[in-house]
């Protein structure tokens, strides 16, 4: 299995937690996501269940109740929140195994998607939840972004 929009959901979710952190409140409900983000609850709670299971969000029952951070955005990283929701190109053979390919012993595909596939978990590794926060304010300020730069380091 790929990126799904499981994990971009998870995101954007998360972003949204952060957001409402920083601006001083609590507690986020879901159905406040799920209709600022258009996904349906049923499955965002679904997400959300697994991103408590996995220690990046707390709840609170009750009237009064919703989600927040239980960590700081800038120790949440990507590839954490990715990896417990989605099995980034998991379906190529080729990195499911660590044996030589099963088609051509020679083959050379396989280090092709290794080394996409390492290229992608080093991003997603350097990046946090607070750069897609602060990512989120240039492009709402207007600011250009540059795609070639990693959202860490712009």
């Amino acid at each position: 299995m790929g990126f799904t929009i499981k994990s971009s959901y998870a995101l954007r979710a998360l972003q949204d937690l952060a957001i409402a952190s920083e601006s001083g409140r609590e507690l986020v409900s879901l159905s406040e996501i799920a209709n600022k983000n258009k996904i349906p609850r049923d499955f965002l709670e679904k997400i959300f269940a697994e991103l408590r299971e996995a220690g990046f969000v707390k709840s609170t029952r009750g009237r009064y109740g919703g989600y927040t951070l239980a960590k700081k955005p800038e120790e949440i990283k990507l590839k954490a929140v990715i990896l417990k929701l989605d099995r980034p190109m998991n379906s190529y053979m080729c990195l499911q195994s660590s044996d030589e390919c099963e088609i051509d012993s020679n083959c050379a595909v396989k280090y092709v998607w290794l080394k996409l596939y390492k290229a992608m978990m080093d991003e997603l590794g350097n990046m946090t939840l607070k750069d897609v926060v602060d990512l989120s304010k240039k492009i709402e300020a207007g600011q250009q972004i540059e795609i070639s730069q990693s959202i860490s380091k712009g």
